[in-house]
């Protein structure tokens, strides 16, 4: 199958969103394989950004592969005063970090002070120069005695984007405050220190949990404080902090622009925390299909997240969403980031992800599906899960995924019940206003999610975007999403807008019923609905404060959209379960 590829510009951005998700090179001076442990640690002994001496683990680079997507992938700087290589090599041994590493491919930073006399405030701004190389995704800090101190006394008032931090002794200057939360996990620090974070955090309900007490923010479950009060060893600490802090989340900036675009030292507000997906508590059995034949052919892969409870449910009972990634993304992105997974747990549902763009795009380099693929993939998954309800299967993507989804939802419209689109360009609007010129199939509810800061301003839909990119929209005709719009509204018997007309909507430029500013998550979102004589057909959404990306809040929504519909599979008429008002 041809895809269509996306324009020079917004290819550019999604390379730059695929190298986001890979891991960060350094210059290394030195190489030595360690013989307590078998690793191999790198020297850089003048970072030219940061001007910071370090050692660091690879883990990717030691031949390890985590079989999630790399945006929950872990980087550890650890603050422990001077080392040498050897010293930095059993520092990582004494903390026992170096399983969680190498289960999630990540890195670990062992950081020498840039003054012998040790740590200072130059130092934190080192690290803020440090993380610039590369998207911050999932920072975490391990601090120890002097380097706890310096964590509370300067790093702390940087941690903006750090995920979360464990701090083993150390002390805080008297009177010292800090407005910005981050997790934290204390050992062997005073009530001062607790204090501190406690504030930060705005912590104020305490909780026991293991002889641990457990401070939580009221309004955010991330933000939190944990203390052992209790004598403990680095390696005890550290296991402790795994299991309450850093396995519970990680963080990154898709407000202002996206988080493989953030300059780490420009966007300086505290960045959001974002949950991981943890399946074992979730119920979900993550299955990697990885090279198997569809259809009795060929080698593909997929993903697919089958809560517990499914495999007990009667025959055409359960609900089946297939989610199409982004331009060169790796599939393992919509069941880490989307929300979808945690949907599928909560609303007893099915969700795959299968590795749909040509092998000369994709993320792995592998046969890719296609349409044809897709297709066949679902026929053999209701013969692999005979719970799935043909009736209520739907199609969502993001960005090029969304696209295609728009797309196929009309091409085949007796498959899909409904379908999802989340900051998709126009990539395929010529083939789907084709199609809908002649149109004489079912109609084909639609949803359209988009926020205000995506980098490739599809809305507001006449290009007039004061954020993203300058000069995306009108320099890539791939980009305008208009037509998407004007498809659906022939394909679901409504009338056609002629042109956009941006006084009826800020965003989309069409006169929307049950128009209304709302919330998601905790964004503002203005959402409007177009029906005909079955009901609501299409709705539109424009999220503030959102760049390119998945918001796992989106997923509900999409759900709430998508349970009013479902498909007659004798006949493949548009079954409405319940009109909106």
């Amino acid at each position: 199958m041809n895809i269509k590829k996306i324009g020079q510009a917004a290819m550019m951005l999604a390379l730059l969103n695929l190298g986001a998700c890979a891991a960060p090179s350094e210059t290394a001076e030195s190489v030595a394989s360690s013989p307590v442990t078998g690793i191999t640690l790198e020297e850089t002994e003048t970072d030219e950004a940061s001007q910071l001496h370090y050692f660091t683990y690879d883990a990717m680079k030691d031949g390890f592969a985590s079989s999630r997507s790399d945006v929950l992938t872990p980087t550890f700087y650890i603050y422990a005063g001077q080392k040498t290589e050897e010293e930095a090599e059993e520092l990582l041994a004494e903390i026992g970090l170096l399983p969680d590493v190498q289960q999630w491919a990540g890195q670990a930073y062992v950081i020498n002070p840039l003054d012998m006399e040790g740590y200072q405030a130059e130092d934190a701004e080192a690290f803020i120069k440090l993380l610039a190389k590369a998207p911050v995704k999932n920072v975490k800090v391990i601090a120890l005695d002097e380097g706890a101190t310096f964590a509370n006394n300067y790093l702390a008032k940087k941690s903006y984007p750090i995920a979360g931090m464990m701090l083993y002794g150390g002390d805080v200057e008297a009177d010292s405050t800090s407005t910005t939360p981050v997790p934290v996990y204390l050992s062997n620090a005073g009530e001062a220190v607790t204090d501190f974070y406690t504030s930060a955090n705005a912590a104020e309900e305490q909780l026991e949990e293991d002889d641990l007490a457990i401070y939580q923010n009221q309004d955010n479950e991330f933000q939190q404080v944990v203390v052992n009060a209790e004598e403990e060893t680095v390696q005890e600490a550290y296991a402790n902090a795994w299991e309450h802090v850093f396995s519970k989340n990680y963080r990154m900036h898709n407000e202002l622009t996206e988080f493989y675009m953030a300059d780490v030292s420009k966007y300086t507000e505290p960045y959001p925390f974002v949950g991981v997906p943890d399946f074992e508590e979730l119920g979900i059995t993550y299955n990697q299909m990885i090279a198997e034949p569809v259809n009795g052919e060929g080698a593909y892969n997929w993903y697919e997240y089958i809560p517990e409870a499914t495999m007990g449910q009667d025959e055409n009972t359960v609900p089946l969403i297939v989610t199409l990634h982004g331009f060169a993304n790796d599939p393992r992105l919509q069941g880490d980031a989307s929300g979808l997974t945690e949907l599928a747990a909560e609303e007893n549902l099915i969700v795959v992800s299968p590795e749909w763009q040509d092998k000369e795009v994709n993320f792995g380099g592998v046969e890719g599906l296609g349409e044809e693929g897709v297709l066949n993939l679902i026929d053999d998954l209701k013969e692999k899960y005979p719970q799935i309800d043909p009736s209520r299967i739907y199609l969502t993507g993001l960005s090029a995924g969304g696209s295609k989804a728009t797309l196929m939802g009309v091409k085949y419209p007796g498959i899909f019940a409904a379908v999802a689109a989340v900051s998709a360009p126009g990539v395929d609007k010529q083939e789907l206003t084709a199609i809908a010129e002649t149109y004489a199939g079912p109609e084909v509810p639609y949803l359209y999610i988009c926020g205000d800061h995506d980098n490739f301003q599809m809305i507001p839909v006449d290009g007039s975007g004061q954020f993203g990119t300058p000069g995306i929209f009108q320099n890539d005709p791939n980009v305008d999403m208009f037509p998407f719009i004007q498809a659906y509204q022939k394909i679901n018997k409504l009338e056609a807008a002629p042109q956009y007309d941006m006084s009826s909507n800020e965003f989309y430029g069409v006169a929307l019923d049950n128009q209304e500013w709302t919330t998601l998550g905790e964004k503002q979102m203005l959402t409007g609905t177009l029906s005909n004589a079955n009901g609501v057909v299409m709705k539109l959404a424009a999220v503030k404060d959102l760049a390119h990306w998945n918001y796992k809040p989106e997923a509900t929504f999409i759900w709430d959209f998508f349970e009013e519909y479902q498909r007659n599979t004798e006949n493949g008429e548009l079954i409405v379960n319940s009109s909106e008002e």
